[in-house]
């Protein structure tokens, strides 16, 4: 399975957004999380980031909550 490397502080994370969280993060943000990576003549929200990152980590770390990730994005 494809992931990405994040470190956050002094910790280390996989992320990967699979097809359910990517079908999530449709339905909550209203537009395809894919997009971010588009042109660039836009800059996602930090409400949007943290979703995103959220939903990303969660194939490999289930466990962490949308308050941890707060706290992960804060630590980055």
């Amino acid at each position: 399975m494809l992931y990405i490397d994040f470190e956050a502080g002094s910790k280390a994370y996989k992320l990967r957004l699979n097809t359910r969280n990517t079908v999530q993060l449709e339905k909550q943000l209203g537009w395809n999380p894919i997009s971010i990576f588009g042109a660039g003549d836009t800059i996602p929200t930090i409400t949007q980031m943290v979703s995103i990152l959220h939903a990303a980590l969660q194939p490999y770390h289930a466990n962490i909550g949308l308050n941890d990730a707060y706290e992960i994005f804060d630590n980055w």
